[in-house]
Protein backbone atom coordinates (compact mmCIF):
# COMPACT_ATOMS: atom_id res chain seq x y z
CA UNK A 1 0.00 0.00 0.00
CA UNK A 2 2.85 2.38 0.87
CA UNK A 3 4.52 1.61 -2.44
CA UNK A 4 1.35 2.43 -4.34
CA UNK A 5 0.75 5.69 -2.48
CA UNK A 6 4.36 6.80 -2.94
CA UNK A 7 4.34 6.02 -6.65
CA UNK A 8 1.05 7.79 -7.22
CA UNK A 9 2.36 10.80 -5.28
CA UNK A 10 5.36 10.98 -7.61
CA UNK A 11 3.06 10.90 -10.61
CA UNK A 12 0.80 13.62 -9.23
CA UNK A 13 3.80 15.81 -8.49
CA UNK A 14 5.18 15.40 -12.00
CA UNK A 15 1.84 16.20 -13.57
CA UNK A 16 1.20 19.51 -11.79
CA UNK A 17 1.72 22.65 -13.92
CA UNK A 18 3.78 24.39 -11.23
CA UNK A 19 6.22 21.50 -11.05
CA UNK A 20 6.57 21.43 -14.84
CA UNK A 21 7.21 25.17 -14.87
CA UNK A 22 9.92 24.70 -12.24
CA UNK A 23 11.64 22.09 -14.41
CA UNK A 24 11.43 24.40 -17.41
CA UNK A 25 12.95 27.29 -15.44
CA UNK A 26 15.80 25.09 -14.19
CA UNK A 27 16.58 23.92 -17.72
CA UNK A 28 16.59 27.45 -19.10
CA UNK A 29 18.75 28.76 -16.22
CA UNK A 30 21.33 26.01 -16.78
CA UNK A 31 21.46 26.66 -20.52
CA UNK A 32 21.92 30.39 -19.87
CA UNK A 33 24.75 29.62 -17.46
CA UNK A 34 26.29 27.21 -19.97
CA UNK A 35 26.27 29.93 -22.63
CA UNK A 36 28.10 32.27 -20.28
CA UNK A 37 30.65 29.60 -19.38
CA UNK A 38 31.33 28.83 -23.05
CA UNK A 39 32.09 32.51 -23.71
CA UNK A 40 34.47 32.46 -20.73
CA UNK A 41 36.20 29.36 -22.07
CA UNK A 42 35.17 27.19 -19.12
CA UNK A 43 34.00 24.30 -21.29
CA UNK A 44 34.04 21.60 -18.64
CA UNK A 45 31.63 23.50 -16.41
CA UNK A 46 29.54 24.37 -19.45
CA UNK A 47 29.11 20.66 -20.19
CA UNK A 48 27.96 20.06 -16.61
CA UNK A 49 25.31 22.77 -17.00
CA UNK A 50 24.15 21.37 -20.35
CA UNK A 51 23.88 17.86 -18.89
CA UNK A 52 21.83 19.21 -15.99
CA UNK A 53 19.51 21.02 -18.41
CA UNK A 54 19.15 17.80 -20.40
CA UNK A 55 18.17 15.89 -17.26
CA UNK A 56 15.42 18.45 -16.57
CA UNK A 57 14.13 18.18 -20.14
CA UNK A 58 14.10 14.40 -19.80
CA UNK A 59 12.07 14.72 -16.60
CA UNK A 60 9.55 16.86 -18.47
CA UNK A 61 9.38 14.25 -21.22
CA UNK A 62 8.85 11.48 -18.68
CA UNK A 63 6.03 13.40 -17.04
CA UNK A 64 4.32 13.65 -20.42
CA UNK A 65 4.49 9.89 -20.84
CA UNK A 66 2.34 9.24 -17.76
CA UNK A 67 -0.87 10.08 -19.61
CA UNK A 68 -0.20 7.15 -21.96
CA UNK A 69 -0.32 4.62 -19.13
CA UNK A 70 -3.63 2.83 -19.82
CA UNK A 71 -6.38 1.91 -17.41
CA UNK A 72 -6.35 -1.81 -16.62
CA UNK A 73 -8.70 -4.18 -18.45
CA UNK A 74 -11.40 -6.06 -16.53
CA UNK A 75 -9.96 -8.28 -13.81
CA UNK A 76 -6.79 -6.23 -13.29
CA UNK A 77 -5.84 -3.42 -10.91
CA UNK A 78 -3.23 -0.72 -11.42
CA UNK A 79 -0.69 -1.15 -8.60
CA UNK A 80 1.57 1.80 -9.44
CA UNK A 81 2.83 3.99 -12.24
CA UNK A 82 5.99 6.05 -12.37
CA UNK A 83 7.80 8.45 -14.68
CA UNK A 84 11.56 8.85 -14.79
CA UNK A 85 13.89 11.12 -16.70
CA UNK A 86 17.44 9.85 -17.21
CA UNK A 87 20.58 11.97 -17.14
CA UNK A 88 24.06 10.65 -17.85
CA UNK A 89 22.83 7.13 -18.63
CA UNK A 90 20.47 8.34 -21.38
CA UNK A 91 22.51 6.71 -24.13
CA UNK A 92 21.78 3.28 -22.64
CA UNK A 93 18.66 3.68 -20.54
CA UNK A 94 16.89 6.13 -22.80
CA UNK A 95 16.05 9.79 -22.33
CA UNK A 96 12.86 9.16 -20.42
CA UNK A 97 10.44 6.44 -19.51
CA UNK A 98 7.21 5.54 -17.80
CA UNK A 99 6.39 2.26 -16.13
CA UNK A 100 3.28 0.67 -14.67
CA UNK A 101 2.53 -2.47 -12.72
CA UNK A 102 -0.79 -4.30 -12.79
CA UNK A 103 -2.06 -7.32 -10.88
CA UNK A 104 -5.15 -9.54 -10.76
CA UNK A 105 -6.88 -11.49 -8.01
CA UNK A 106 -5.87 -14.70 -9.79
CA UNK A 107 -2.18 -13.92 -9.22
CA UNK A 108 -1.34 -12.67 -12.69
CA UNK A 109 0.89 -9.62 -13.07
CA UNK A 110 1.69 -7.36 -16.01
CA UNK A 111 4.47 -4.79 -16.22
CA UNK A 112 4.42 -2.01 -18.82
CA UNK A 113 7.47 -0.02 -19.89
CA UNK A 114 7.45 2.93 -22.29
CA UNK A 115 10.94 4.15 -23.20
CA UNK A 116 12.11 7.11 -25.28
CA UNK A 117 15.57 7.20 -26.84
CA UNK A 118 18.75 5.29 -26.06
CA UNK A 119 19.13 1.54 -26.36
CA UNK A 120 16.06 0.98 -24.20
CA UNK A 121 13.93 2.97 -26.63
CA UNK A 122 14.99 0.55 -29.36
CA UNK A 123 14.43 -2.62 -27.35
CA UNK A 124 11.24 -3.54 -29.22
CA UNK A 125 13.09 -3.54 -32.51
CA UNK A 126 15.83 -5.72 -31.06
CA UNK A 127 13.18 -8.02 -29.54
CA UNK A 128 11.63 -8.46 -32.97
CA UNK A 129 15.00 -9.45 -34.42
CA UNK A 130 15.61 -11.81 -31.51
CA UNK A 131 12.17 -13.34 -32.01
CA UNK A 132 12.88 -13.93 -35.68
CA UNK A 133 16.19 -15.63 -34.91
CA UNK A 134 14.60 -17.71 -32.16
CA UNK A 135 11.84 -18.81 -34.52
CA UNK A 136 14.45 -20.01 -37.00
CA UNK A 137 16.25 -22.02 -34.31
CA UNK A 138 13.36 -23.16 -32.12
CA UNK A 139 13.73 -26.60 -30.56
CA UNK A 140 11.01 -29.15 -31.18
CA UNK A 141 10.32 -29.54 -27.45
CA UNK A 142 10.17 -25.83 -26.67
CA UNK A 143 7.00 -24.43 -25.07
CA UNK A 144 7.87 -20.87 -26.12
CA UNK A 145 6.17 -19.52 -29.20
CA UNK A 146 6.78 -16.23 -31.00
CA UNK A 147 4.87 -14.43 -33.70
CA UNK A 148 4.29 -11.04 -35.26
CA UNK A 149 1.05 -9.24 -34.34
CA UNK A 150 -0.69 -6.13 -35.62
CA UNK A 151 -2.44 -3.58 -33.37
CA UNK A 152 -3.65 -0.08 -34.32
CA UNK A 153 -1.62 -0.27 -37.50
CA UNK A 154 1.63 -1.16 -35.69
CA UNK A 155 3.51 -4.45 -35.92
CA UNK A 156 4.66 -5.99 -32.66
CA UNK A 157 6.42 -9.10 -31.43
CA UNK A 158 4.61 -11.53 -29.17
CA UNK A 159 6.49 -14.20 -27.23
CA UNK A 160 4.60 -16.63 -24.99
CA UNK A 161 5.72 -19.61 -22.93
CA UNK A 162 2.75 -21.94 -22.42
CA UNK A 163 4.48 -23.98 -19.73
CA UNK A 164 5.81 -21.04 -17.73
CA UNK A 165 2.73 -18.89 -18.35
CA UNK A 166 4.93 -15.90 -19.15
CA UNK A 167 4.79 -13.60 -22.12
CA UNK A 168 6.19 -10.46 -23.71
CA UNK A 169 4.54 -8.12 -26.19
CA UNK A 170 6.67 -5.33 -27.65
CA UNK A 171 6.21 -2.57 -30.22
CA UNK A 172 8.66 -0.18 -31.83
CA UNK A 173 7.07 3.20 -32.61
CA UNK A 174 9.29 5.12 -34.98
CA UNK A 175 13.03 5.18 -34.41
CA UNK A 176 13.24 5.83 -30.68
CA UNK A 177 10.08 4.84 -28.82
CA UNK A 178 9.32 1.37 -27.51
CA UNK A 179 6.37 -0.11 -25.66
CA UNK A 180 6.94 -3.40 -23.85
CA UNK A 181 4.50 -5.48 -21.81
CA UNK A 182 5.65 -8.43 -19.72
CA UNK A 183 3.19 -10.84 -18.13
CA UNK A 184 3.66 -13.49 -15.45
CA UNK A 185 1.23 -16.24 -14.46
CA UNK A 186 -0.99 -15.41 -17.43
CA UNK A 187 -3.02 -18.09 -19.21
CA UNK A 188 -2.86 -16.50 -22.64
CA UNK A 189 -0.95 -13.81 -24.55
CA UNK A 190 -4.36 -12.30 -25.32
CA UNK A 191 -4.17 -10.71 -21.86
CA UNK A 192 -1.25 -8.56 -23.00
CA UNK A 193 -3.17 -7.65 -26.13
CA UNK A 194 -5.98 -6.29 -23.96
CA UNK A 195 -3.55 -3.85 -22.38
CA UNK A 196 -1.88 -2.62 -25.55
CA UNK A 197 -5.25 -1.99 -27.22
CA UNK A 198 -5.84 0.65 -24.54
CA UNK A 199 -2.59 2.51 -25.30
CA UNK A 200 -2.59 5.44 -27.74
CA UNK A 201 0.27 4.17 -29.88
CA UNK A 202 -0.23 6.78 -32.59
CA UNK A 203 -0.17 9.54 -29.98
CA UNK A 204 3.08 8.22 -28.55
CA UNK A 205 4.74 8.14 -31.96
CA UNK A 206 3.48 11.60 -32.89
CA UNK A 207 4.39 13.38 -29.66
CA UNK A 208 7.65 11.66 -28.76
Amino acid sequence: MKKMLLSMAVVLTLSTPSFAEKLQDEAVDSLTTAQKLVKEGNYSKAVDEINYALSKVNELTAAGLIKYIPEPPAGFTLVNKQAQGVGAAATIAGNAGATAEYSSDSGASVNLNIAIGGMTGKMAGMAALGSLMAGMNQNAGSTEQSRQVRVQGYTGTEIFDTAGKTGTLSFQLGDKTSVTLEGSNIDSPDILMQFVKNIDLAGLEKNF
